[in-house]
């Protein structure tokens, strides 16, 4: 596995960690430390995407504009780039 499969590796471990908290914390709104938890792994993964991001692009076309272009559009996409 190469540098930038092991970092979407990571984020995507981030994302599902993100999202398993999110549904805890639908059922259990009042668990301050599970909130904590959630708040420091969402700063994690925005520093993780933005990381990715700059060094392979976007991974989403949200992310694919500069002020002066939209980058989403060039090949490879995103998904091609780990070939």
């Amino acid at each position: 596995m190469n540098e930038q499969e092991c970092k979407l590796k990571e984020l995507m471990a981030l994302d599902f960690k993100l999202y398993d908290l999110q549904l805890y914390l639908d059922t259990h709104p009042f668990d301050q430390d599970a909130l904590e938890v959630y708040q420091d792994l969402a700063v994690e993964a925005a520093c993780a995407r933005k990381n990715y991001e700059e060094m392979y692009g976007p991974l989403r076309a949200v992310n694919g504009a500069t002020d002066c272009e939209w980058t989403w559009i060039k090949n490879p996409w995103p998904w091609e780039r780990m070939v």
